[in-house]
């Protein structure tokens, strides 16, 4: 049975509104951070301690294996039994504990100081598991002491990096400070890592955001408040396919279009086989932001039949370059890249190489048309990641985006423009 949440508010003008908030409306956790409502309480920022820590920031790190935390350790414990084995020499448990790192990456030291390609990410992996401690370490995070939306609806937020973005909508490091108004390098390194915790979460909602203003993805960005005969505002439907941690964000991370787009309706539905069993046949209906969000855990060739079409397509970090993956993915892109009305499709990737696989495959589709060639995505997540079965294997979600779109075999489209047509019978 379908399970409705509907969040209504007469002020919505400040961030304690519960629109902005939207407090009451059940969420996984996201890093073991979000509860169910729940808020910190007696907990203080501890400036000194940050700042004590940054100064000690590039000291030999303690090893994952022996951290208090169990999830850091449990973690840990993985990387060393399932990863590919000791980088220099054949055995395969990775006992010995980098101390630049933290990881447990080899089986002794010598073949540690000796690998060379760990020795080109070793400082990632430092990175990444500075912020894992940051994480579970149990301090005040001010970084989720969200903004409310904007002081002047008319001045759209610039969507040109993360920086200037945060900074304008007054998002806080970990010091409680606005971003972006650092001073001392300790300050610096502070506000670093608690841009790569936000980022990590608002880069799902930021990269659609980016790709409807600088790509025209919904079309022209200026005329998205389009109404219906009777006055009605017609929402912009999003469809995000195959979600996985995307799904289970805390909808205040979706409300930032709200923000960016206040002119705008927004119809968001994840589907995908790896939504959470209590997120299915969700719907959350936000009305004062005029956002609905519906969950609906199912392959998409399953339900394409009576799902509503969309006006763009999501794949977040799909990997459909993989041949493992072109699998999964077949029968879902077959509808959408030829019996969706030929809609646009924003796919994004994990790293460079990534989208060089993703954008390999694509290119040989002869239902695939580019609307803009893969690029780097200035908001993808600044925090980084490492394969459990490969520490010389870094990710970063979002790292980079194409848009796309199903083409007919004449590669022409009703409604395209002239100079498109001409392209087509210039070929």
């Amino acid at each position: 049975m379908m399970s409705i949440h509907r969040l209504s508010s007469s002020i919505i003008s400040s961030s304690s509104s519960p629109a902005w908030r939207v407090a009451r409306v059940p969420s996984r956790g996201f890093f073991g951070l979000f509860g169910k409502g729940k808020k910190e309480k007696g907990v203080e920022i501890d400036a000194n301690r940050l700042i004590e820590e940054a100064t000690r920031r590039d000291e030999p790190l303690s090893p994952m294996l022996e951290h208090p935390a169990p999830t850091i350790r449990n973690l840990a414990e993985q990387y060393a039994k399932i990863g590919k084995g000791c980088g220099s020499c054949s055995e395969s448990y990775q006992g010995y504990s980098c101390p630049k790192s933290g990881f447990p990456s080899h089986c002794r030291k010598e073949c540690n100081l000796s690998d060379k390609a760990y020795q080109k990410v070793v400082n990632d992996l430092r990175e990444i598991q500075q912020d894992l401690r940051d994480l579970h370490s149990g301090r005040k995070f001010p970084e989720f002491d969200f903004p409310g939306p904007p002081t002047n609806a008319w001045n759209r937020v610039e969507l040109l990096n993360w920086i200037s973005f945060l900074s304008d909508r007054g998002f806080k490091n970990a010091l409680g400070n606005k971003i972006g108004y650092t001073r001392t390098d300790e300050e610096k390194w502070i506000e670093a890592r608690s841009i790569r915790i936000i980022s990590s979460v608002f880069t799902y909602p930021l990269t659609i955001a980016h790709a409807i203003f600088w790509s025209a993805a919904l079309g022209d960005p200026s005329n998205l408040a389009k109404k219906d005969e009777d006055g009605n505002l017609i929402p912009q439907r999003i469809t995000i396919l195959g979600p996985r941690a995307e799904a289970t964000l805390p909808p205040r991370a979706w409300v930032e279009l709200c923000a960016i787009f206040p002119e705008a309706a927004f119809d968001i539905h994840f589907v995908g086989p790896e939504i959470p069993d209590d997120h299915h046949d969700r719907v959350l209906e936000i009305a004062e932001l005029r956002l609905t969000m519906t969950w609906t855990k199912a392959f998409y060739q399953d339900v394409h039949e009576y799902h509503d079409l969309p006006d763009l397509f999501v794949a977040y970090n799909s990997g459909i370059g993989y041949g493992s993956a072109q699998d999964t993915w077949r029968d879902a892109l077959e509808l959408v890249f030829n019996k969706s009305n030929f809609k646009p499709i924003l796919f994004t990737s994990h790293s460079k190489e990534d989208s060089a696989r993703d954008y390999s495959y694509l290119s040989r589709r002869q239902d695939c048309k580019f609307l803009t060639r893969p690029a780097e995505n200035p908001f993808m997540s600044y925090k980084k990641d490492v394969a459990v079965n490969n520490l010389k294997y870094i990710i970063q979600s979002n790292h980079s985006y194409a848009l796309v779109r199903g083409a007919p075999p004449d590669g022409v489209i009703p409604g395209d423009s002239l100079w498109e047509k001409l392209k087509y019978a210039l070929k």
